[in-house]
């Protein structure tokens, strides 16, 4: 019997490029996605067979935009993946661009074993969208709506992104109402990141565009307290959904669970009991899909590259097992327990109900002094809290609180 795993897989092509977007995306045809589909089923055959994964977990296809794929993709990649997994997953969940939605895409989605659309819908303003370069405009989050609502064949998630340019308070929370009435199941709500790099952050140092962390993240506040009183519930920072509607997906990374990533520029996570790999792949799709159409791994070498007996944090070793991945389309980071017992706050604390602390020490030992000091410390100012729940005990931050979670963070480290 073997185990189960949530899986990942990234699919890079887009039409464009948003402005404030550093995802890693490529332009597209019909015969590098056919490939590229090639190489995906067989990198997922091989993971299988690595890690004696017998079934998926949960199924997230993200991008780029997936929903740029032909429906006869849809199916083979959908299918294929499904014929992997023995026991069906819990959610199958497959991103959209507005633009992209017709009665015959959520159609061949639902027939493929997509159980769940998120739709990238960002703003109803055209002005901001155009601002960054989204390719639909606001009669094409109209229409998606409208045959969702038509259709119904899918759980629904929406992105939308506070203070995008030239957006006001009043068409930020107009947009926002809009959507509250067409009740969506999930709602993923950020304030504008502007990454280095992009070409958002080159037109906001040339002083084209004007963005100011602090009115942006006022903007959020007041979105998430719109979407609370309309009913949705914050159980993360960015994530609000109707009861029952949380992504299962995302949950397994928030609660530090190992994963698989599939596809150029994905990124996997094995935690293993002494040690863990992070495995990031090439973001070079000739790379990748010329390896991954023609290849498979032998389990037992491959492990034996992985983990094997000597120090694996002396300069020598590193040197032998980069030299070992060298002909790889893939990157490993080795994580020793104290960075993975950081991760477990850094990610666990991102859900409104916190971490469990003898989740904490079944999987690293004595709960952290320092950790519990910080929360007494912060449960006095109203910034955390703690609470005991059929005989565990949690650990979590409050809604305010979480607006200080990289605070918190630092202080812990």
């Amino acid at each position: 019997m073997g185990v189960s795993f949530p899986l990942y897989v990234h699919i890079p092509f887009c039409t464009s490029k948003c402005s404030y977007c550093d995802f890693f995306s490529v332009p597209c045809n019909e015969k590098i996605a056919d490939e590229y589909i090639d190489a995906v089923l067989n990198e997922a055959a091989c993971t299988t067979s690595l890690w004696d994964i017998d079934s998926w977990k949960t199924i997230y296809v993200g991008g780029g935009t997936p929903s740029l794929l032909s429906e006869k993709q849809i199916d083979r990649l959908f299918s294929g993946l499904l014929k992997m997994s023995r026991k069906a997953p819990l959610e199958v969940t497959m991103e959209v661009n507005p633009s992209d939605v017709t009665e015959s895409l959520l159609d061949a989605a639902s027939a493929s074993g997509v159980t769940r659309i998120s739709c990238g819908i960002q703003s109803f303003s055209d002005t901001s969208l155009c601002r960054v370069r989204r390719r639909s405009r606001a009669s094409d989050v109209y229409r998606a709506l409208s045959l969702f609502e038509k259709k119904r064949l899918h759980s629904l998630s929406v992105d939308m992104i506070a203070r995008l340019p030239e957006e006001t308070d009043a068409s930020f929370a107009s947009g926002l109402q809009t959507l509250i009435a067409h009740a969506p199941d999930h709602i993923s709500l950020y304030s504008l990141t502007v990454e280095e790099g992009t070409p958002l952050c080159s037109e906001i140092e040339k002083g084209n565009i004007l963005h100011d962390i602090d009115t942006s993240d006022a903007l959020w506040i007041s979105g998430r307290d719109l979407l609370c009183g309309a009913g949705y519930e914050q159980y993360e920072v960015s994530n609000f959904c109707r009861r029952g509607g949380e992504c299962l997906h995302n949950l397994a990374y928030w609660n530090l669970e190992s994963y698989a990533g599939i596809g150029a520029g994905a990124t996997g996570t094995f935690y293993g009991k002494n040690m863990s790999a992070r495995f990031t792949n090439t973001r070079d799709i000739d790379s990748y899909t010329r390896f991954w159409k023609s290849k498979k791994i032998d389990a037992d070498d491959f492990r034996s590259r992985i983990f094997f007996s000597d120090d694996f944090r002396t300069v020598q070793v590193r040197a032998e097992r980069e030299r070992k991945f060298a002909e790889l389309p893939f990157s490993v980071e080795y994580i020793d327990k104290k960075t993975e017992a950081f991760e477990f706050f850094m990610m666990g604390l991102r859900m409104t109900r916190g971490i469990c602390r003898e989740t904490y020490e079944a999987r690293f030992g004595a709960f952290p002094e320092k950790a519990e000091a910080l929360f007494t410390a912060w449960e006095g100012r109203g910034l955390a809290l703690r609470r005991k729940k059929n005989g565990a005990h949690f650990y979590a931050l409050t809604k305010e609180g979480l607006l200080f979670l990289n605070e918190f963070l630092e202080a812990l480290l």
